[in-house]
């Protein structure tokens, strides 16, 4: 698992969650910038502190439909609401019995599901909707969340109550600029499995590469470690990643954003931009004028008429004013 790289600070965390083994009605809340490891941190937590046999279920609250969400977190019976599945549906909650339920984005919630999840959370149970039955909550949750939770409980945007019951146990995952001493391993541990999985060989990574990734702030985090790498080892043959092969992945990245901005860039040529870049600078109207003709004769291969027209002018005017033709 990637936790393993985890620097000696985090390390020590991990080790004093294992104390809530045996503890699952106790929530957990991870913070953390988007790709800082929030995701490992929980499934550390499902295999290494619960031993869980049961499933782990991760679900991204921003991603899910806020009109369907509710249904899906607690499940429904048959006959639930307009839709509804015949057959009644299992929720999230039920579905991760005996594991973890993984709630990433959880602050993305609705107030008024947020109420449903204290219930979930002091209480230990829930309803299905549309069923008067209640069922017992026998997985462990983990909310995460990448924004400053503190401050949206201040503006309103998430319930106090139900923060202070998600923080008992907070952890805290830093960015990667600031677990310097991770990103060496987490670069081994990642050229290691992507070898596996695109029949690769690569052993060694040139210094220069080594010394860019340690001053680097990496502002995806582990997220764009890892993005990066797989990029790079997809076009390369050799058993060492160099300096040059970042190189090569950076024109890559500025072709395809250059061909993928090429209407954004024309649309911006429009009259009015065009002089006003020109009056930078001082010029030779007569000459730029000349140039315009010359660059349009080209377009057309010398085709007088075609690029009379093409410039709004009459054939006639480019013999009497313009004398090259």
């Amino acid at each position: 698992m990637e936790y393993g790289v985890f620097s000696i600070e985090v390390h020590q965390t991990l080790k004093e969650l294992k104390k809530l083994h045996n503890k699952k009605q106790i929530p957990i809340l991870v913070t953390g910038k988007t790709g800082s490891g929030k995701e490992v941190i929980a499934k550390y937590i499902q295999y290494e502190v619960d031993h869980n046999e049961g499933p782990y279920i991760a679900i991204n609250c921003s991603n899910v439909n806020k009109e369907i969400f509710e249904a899906e977190l607690f499940g429904y019976n048959k006959g639930a609401f307009t839709g509804a599945n015949n057959e009644g549906k299992k929720g999230y909650i039920e579905l991760a019995e005996n594991g973890t339920l993984f709630l990433d984005e959880i602050t993305e919630i609705e107030r008024d599901v947020q109420v449903k999840l204290l219930r979930v959370l002091q209480e230990r149970e829930y309803y299905r909707l549309g069923c008067d039955k209640k069922y017992k909550v026998k997985c462990r949750i983990i909310g995460a969340t990448n924004r400053d939770i503190r401050e949206l409980v201040k503006k309103g945007e998430f319930r106090e109550d139900l923060f202070y019951r998600l923080n008992i146990v907070e952890l805290n995952v830093p960015g990667l600029k600031d677990r310097k001493d991770e990103i060496i391993p987490l670069l081994g541990w990642f050229i290691k499995n992507l070898n596996k999985q695109f029949g690769k060989n690569i052993n060694f990574v040139e210094a220069k590469v080594l010394k860019l990734f340690y001053y680097y702030d990496w502002p995806g985090n582990i997220r764009e470690l890892k993005n990066l790498i797989t990029q790079v080892m997809i076009f390369i043959e050799s058993d060492t990643i160099k300096f040059e092969h970042l190189q090569i992945k950076d024109k890559l990245d500025r072709l395809h954003t250059e061909q993928m901005s090429t209407t954004v860039k024309m649309d911006s040529y429009s009259k009015e931009n065009i002089i006003e870049k020109l009056l930078e600078n001082s010029f030779n109207v007569e000459e730029f004028t000349l140039d315009i003709v010359r660059a349009a004769l080209k377009k057309f291969e010398g085709n007088k008429t075609k690029a009379a027209k093409y410039l709004g002018l009459k054939r006639e005017q480019l013999y009497n004013r313009f004398k090259l033709v």
